[in-house]
């Protein structure tokens, strides 16, 4: 079961965050254009290359 699993709470915090605040929706979508741009080696480096803008936006919908 993943009910109470803390990544799919983060995951949906982060949705819910971005469906509310067009600021940080329209970061992150920047942020994922000008990666998508990019060369890479696997999808991980992709992923991993998302953390700090990820983190950044979670970190001011945790602080609301």
């Amino acid at each position: 079961l993943s009910s109470g699993c803390p990544e799919i709470d983060r995951m949906l915090a982060f949705r819910d965050w971005l469906r509310s605040n067009s600021a940080d929706r329209d970061l992150y979508s920047a942020a994922k254009w000008d990666l998508a741009r990019r060369e890479w080696n696997t999808v991980q480096d992709y992923a991993d290359a998302k953390t700090a803008v990820i983190q950044e936006i979670l970190a001011r919908a945790r602080a609301e």
